[in-house]
């Protein structure tokens, strides 16, 4: 494939087959023949300190879909709660029943990351951490990871 020139040079009229795949393809066996890929795993890291808007909207849209794509595929729930004078229990309810609003318009089926309509809906699998949320496991909060985080950094200060 030729990156110098331009789309409409190309005269084969192949273009599918000479560009490179962007996304490798999902397999969940162990053939010798094939990849086996990690589960997808993405996040949603709003900050407490206001109401969701459009932005966000779109990000839970995209973080939320693209493990859907992929077998075993995880979304995290994390507040970035890094700043805590502007934080408050208020924007947290609304953030998460936020999520939940915009993933249920997504799915007529009321299903969430697995997709499987009434049979296996938001939360009630193991690959979803139970509880009936969109996204898996419990919410994450930054300020839960301060203590390792300093001392990661006290650690990288000291070597140098």
């Amino acid at each position: 494939l030729d990156v110098s020139s331009s789309a409409g040079d190309d005269k084969s009229g192949d273009d599918a087959a000479a560009a490179p795949a962007v996304l490798p393809k999902a397999t969940t066996t162990d053939d010798d023949d094939e990849d086996v890929l990690p589960p997808v795993v993405t996040r949603f890291p709003p900050e407490p300190n206001g109401y969701l808007h459009l932005g966000h909207a779109k990000a839970v849209c995209f973080n939320f879909a693209v493990p859907r794509m992929f077998p075993g595929g995880q979304v995290h729930m994390r507040l970035d709660d890094t700043n805590p004078s502007k934080e408050e229990m208020e924007y947290v309810e609304s953030i998460l029943e936020d999520v939940r609003w915009v993933q249920r318009g997504l799915y007529d089926d009321g299903s969430s990351v697995e997709g499987e309509g009434d049979e296996k809906t938001s939360g009630e699998d193991e690959g979803n951490g139970g509880g009936g949320e969109p996204w898996y496991g419990p919410v994450r909060h930054t300020s839960d990871y301060f203590p390792l985080i300093h001392e990661c950094a006290i650690s990288l200060i000291k070597s140098g």
